[in-house]
This record gives C-alpha cells, structure tokens and sequence, in this order.
C-alpha cells in the first residue's frame, strides 16, 4: 500500500509509541518532534522541536509549536492530544530541574505546567499514570529521559519507587502502586541481587483498570517479567502471566488484553529458582540464546517456541484463561493495537529481518486474515541499538488512519496509511 502521507527528508521526524494517537480528532493534525540527529541517545543539551503537520492540506511544512528536553527514540515525550484532542496537546519537559509535564493549547499557546511527567493518559484526560523517571534513567537508558542524575536511585530496589496517579485538574499525585508490594506478592527466588522497576503501563478503555509490568534482571543475564493489571486506585492487583516472558500488548477491551509473551513450559518454571538459574540454566546460556536469538528476525520456529512458549495470547483480565494465536499465522512480536472501530482487527509489526526490512501488518483476530501492508527498509546500523526505529503503528480515533515511525528513506521518519 502506497502512504497516504509522508514527512519531509529534509530533516529527522518521529512521534513515538503505539498506545497513542498522532493523528488530531478531526483527522486535520499529525503530531511529530523535530530533531536534528538520529546517531546517538538524547541528552539534557539536546532539543526536540514539538509540532505537526497538516494532514489536510498533506503539506510537508513542519509547524512547530514548542521544544522539549524530554525525549527517547522508542517513546518519544509521550506527546499526544489532550482534552478536546483538537486544540489541546500533552507532553513531558525537564523545567526547573524537575521531570514535568505540559499541557499546551494550540490556540492560545498558553501552558500548563503538571508536577510529573506523565506515562499513560486516561482518554477523558482526567487523569495520568506515571514511573519515577529519575529512577527510570539508572534501570532503562533507551526508554528513559537524560538530566537529573539521583545516585539515591542507582540501585537494585529503590523502595519508593512505584507507579503514581496525578490527577489533572487539581494536580495532585499519589502513589498506587507500591514496587515493595509487588516483589513481596508472591515471590520468587531469582528476584534475589535482582535490579527491579516497573513500566509500560496502559489504561482499560473505560479507565477502570490497568496493566503493567514488573521486570528484574536476573543470575542468567536475562530479564524477567510478570504482566499485572490493577485497579485505578491500585487496588485489585492480578498477577496475569508469570511466565517471565511478555513483551509488547494492549486493550482489546475492558476486560481483555492482546500481546506477545511465553505461556508456562519446563524451562519458563525452572527460570524462577536462583540456584537452577545460576549452575544449570546459565551454563547453557549461550545455547539458550542461540536459539532463540532469530525469533525476532525470522520468526519463532517450533523448537524455539517450545524452548520460550513464545506467541500472541489473548489473556481474560482476573483469570487465567488465555487463548494463542496460531505460530503459522502470527510468529513474530511486534506492538499491536486494535481498530478503535472494528475490535476484530489489529495492527502490528515486526522487526527488521537479517535484510532490514520490516513489515506492517493488519490482522483479524476472528477470521485469522493477514495483510502485510507494506514493508519497509531500516538502517541496519541501528538495528541493535537503542537508536533504532520500530514501526510501533498508531490508529487514528477512527480507525482510518495508521501511523507508523521509519527509517525508509535514509532519516527518520514519519509514514501515514489511509485504510480502507
């Protein structure tokens, strides 16, 4: 499929992650940032100019509105629309040596200045779930903002640590989700000498729920992860997978949750225990990587999926029923989303393949139909690196539009596709 609309070569553009909306409620705007080098991680000296195109006119001028000092190349600032999601936009900035975010109305330019940076918003915008981004720095270098430097939270377990709710109007912030808490709920040897911390947090439709992860490094030089969801408030903690493997989902609904990750096997069980980990499973590590290492590139094949569990799952909140996708249909992870019109189909993508080309991909989870909507050249330079360029697809509200970030023309980039 040919792109709708394309940014400009004449310098480097990106919006960030697949929870959110680039594109303005009335289908006019596209947000982007506007940066001048793609070949090294951001830092407190660098500046992203905040704006959008106009997707109207499909003019290629970039209108800048702001800059800010907060950016990553997965994430971005967490720009996104605000309130009407016309007029108004949110993103995060370092001001006054402190981790912000900023409400800006494109109209009047006035802002407003929020006490924390925000990590997911509610869709009415009454609210925003947030990490400690100080923390964040020590544990997550690629996902996390340069500029404040706390040693105090340079360690494995910072145990103030955890996931705050700010509420927007009156700007006050209180902390749900106690990072103690979830390493004393149902504990795991391996989380012993582990560097523990908490992210990718997504609100239900309804702002009812969420979900987050909890990952620690472990013995055997990988990651661990638990998959949570919760109640607004923090109460309710649902311990969903435990399998120590869970990448990239989102809402299906409010109650349902689509992603990638391993279900329980023998060697997923034998991960949890420190001692197997440290004299049996890190021995074999090199062949444990070995065979897996191509599931990103080529797919999982059978005897990797039965090594990892790894696959697509459709997880029921509060319950342990799950349901895979079939590996001869969809075999590799990728950031998917589902149509804000037709839950029955999703958009994903995977990463680049040993030729750099990544494919854009819309599936139907009822009919198990498969469209590779296009697909796109990386610059392989950055494949393994934080400075990489995941497609990471956004809807439009309505679903006509996809979004995705790119490196197909030798910068980075912004690709857009009208759906049909």
């Amino acid at each position: 499929m040919t792109p709708y609309f394309k940014t400009p070569k004449n310098n480097h553009y990106f919006f960030g992650y697949y929870d959110k909306s680039p594109v303005s409620l009335d289908n006019s705007k596209h947000l982007a940032l506007e940066v001048d080098f793609i070949n090294r991680l951001p830092d407190r000296n660098d500046n992203a100019r905040v704006g959008y195109f106009d997707l109207v006119k499909n003019d290629v001028i970039f209108n800048e509105l702001t800059t800010t000092k907060t950016f990553n190349w997965q994430q971005g600032c967490m720009l996104q629309w605000f309130g009407d999601k016309n007029t108004q936009i949110i993103y995060n900035d370092l001001v006054d040596e402190k981790f912000v975010s900023i409400i800006f109305n494109l109209k009047t330019k006035d802002k407003i200045v929020l006490p924390l940076a925000i990590y997911t918003l509610s869709n009415d915008s009454k609210f925003a779930l947030c990490i400690d981004n100080e923390r964040h720095y020590w544990i997550r270098r690629g996902y996390s903002y340069d500029g404040i430097y706390n040693q105090e939270k340079n360690k494995n377990i910072v145990e103030n640590d955890g996931i705050y709710l700010l509420d927007i109007d009156n700007k006050q912030i209180k902390r749900i989700i106690n990072i103690v808490d979830v390493i004393n709920n149902k504990p795991l040897s391996n989380m012993q000498n582990g560097a523990h911390y908490l992210e990718h947090i997504m609100i239900s439709p309804n702002n009812q729920r969420f979900v987050f992860v909890h990952r620690w490094k472990t013995d055997d030089g990988g990651i661990y992860t638990r998959l949570y969801t919760a109640n607004i408030d923090g109460k309710g903690l649902y311990l969903l997978n435990d399998s120590g493997r869970i990448s990239h989902f989102c809402w299906k609904n409010n109650s349902q949750i689509f992603g990638w990750g391993g279900t329980q096997n023998t060697i997923n069980r034998l991960r949890k225990y420190k001692n197997i980990v440290k004299f049996f499973i890190k021995p074999l590590l090199p062949l444990y990587k070995k065979i897996v290492s191509g599931n990103a590139i080529d797919g999982v094949s059978k005897i990797s999926s039965l090594v990892t569990g790894d696959s697509y799952i459709l997880f029921d909140d509060k319950s342990s029923n799950k349901q895979k996708i079939p590996l001869n249909i969809l075999n590799q992870d990728g950031h998917p989303s589902f149509s804000p019109t037709d839950l029955n189909w999703i958009v994903t993508d995977t990463y680049p393949d040993r030729f750099g080309v990544l494919q854009l991909i819309l599936f139907n989870i009822k009919t198990k139909e498969k469209i590779v909507v296009d697909k796109l050249k990386s610059m392989q330079v950055y494949d393994n690196s934080p400075n990489r360029c995941d497609l990471h697809p956004k809807w439009s509200f309505d679903g006509e539009f996809v979004s995705v970030d790119t490196m197909n023309d030798g910068v980075r980039g912004i690709y857009v596709y009208k759906i049909d």
